[in-house]
């Protein structure tokens, strides 16, 4: 199977997966990666394949702007142990970049066919029934607003004679 049909096989299966109330997500898939989300792109759950490093990661991704990356994450990290024990695995809450921030942890990369996509669409759906009830309880406490998907930093350069660009 080609990794393009294996991740659309995999957004196939979560609806049947999921609970009800958060079968209506919104989806983006690229060459290597399958993002979903309910509120706004910034924050999405994320099947990344890895190949070179033989792994798939399986994470939640808040890539909009800094402070808002690092508010979401300093709630997370008080429900760190509920949402560990409810997954039964460990699971990593990091600054992944100078600005964006994850919960993720990673499974061995396996042959992309039907038995593999059912397990990835098993374990993605796990963790959004955990992590997205989390979520929306602290959107409510908190009063997270809505942030706009971001990328790096850009760094200026000056050229000689024309100051910055």
């Amino acid at each position: 199977m080609r990794t393009r049909e294996f991740l659309e096989a995999v957004r196939e299966r979560l609806p049947a997966l999921l609970p009800p109330p958060l079968r209506a997500f919104q989806w983006r898939q690229s060459f290597t990666l399958l993002q979903l989300y309910y509120w706004y792109p910034a924050v999405h759950y994320e099947l990344w394949l890895q190949r070179r490093q033989e792994r798939v990661e399986v994470g939640l991704h808040f890539e909009g702007e800094r402070e808002h990356n690092l508010s979401w994450a300093a709630a997370l990290a008080d429900y760190m142990p509920l949402l560990q024990a409810s997954l039964g695995h460990p699971l990593d809450l990091e600054e992944w970049t100078g600005w964006w921030t994850r919960l993720h942890y990673t499974i061995p990369y396996g042959p992309l066919g039907s038995a593999f996509a059912e397990e990835c669409a098993g374990r993605l759906a796990a963790l959004v029934a955990a992590v997205q009830p989390v979520l929306e309880e602290v959107r409510r406490q908190r009063g997270i607003g809505e942030s706009r998907l971001t990328g790096p930093p850009r760094l200026r350069r000056r050229r000689a004679g024309r100051g910055p660009s």
